[in-house]
């Protein structure tokens, strides 16, 4: 992957929406999927779509290049 810059970086977490950007911070926290969905109280399946959505608008690959990219960009700011 080439490298990219924090402002890249920043301006695609900011294209994420709320639930994204929740379950992308629950994510870099080290939670499951299953536990990502009992913490905000929706299903598995939910939580994979919106990280699918997530992945596509970050433009990775996987989970850990998501949370890779979050933390290189500073980490989420958490409403």
């Amino acid at each position: 992957m080439p490298a990219r810059s924090a402002t890249a970086d920043l301006r695609r977490l900011a294209a994420l929406t709320q639930r994204e950007r929740e379950v992308l911070a629950l994510t870099t926290d080290g939670l499951s999927q299953k536990q990502v969905a009992a913490a905000l109280g929706i299903s598995i399946k939910t939580v994979g779509a919106h990280m699918q959505n997530l992945l596509g608008k970050l433009g990775v690959h996987s989970r850990v290049e998501a949370v890779a990219l979050a933390l290189r960009a500073g980490g989420l700011v958490r409403a």
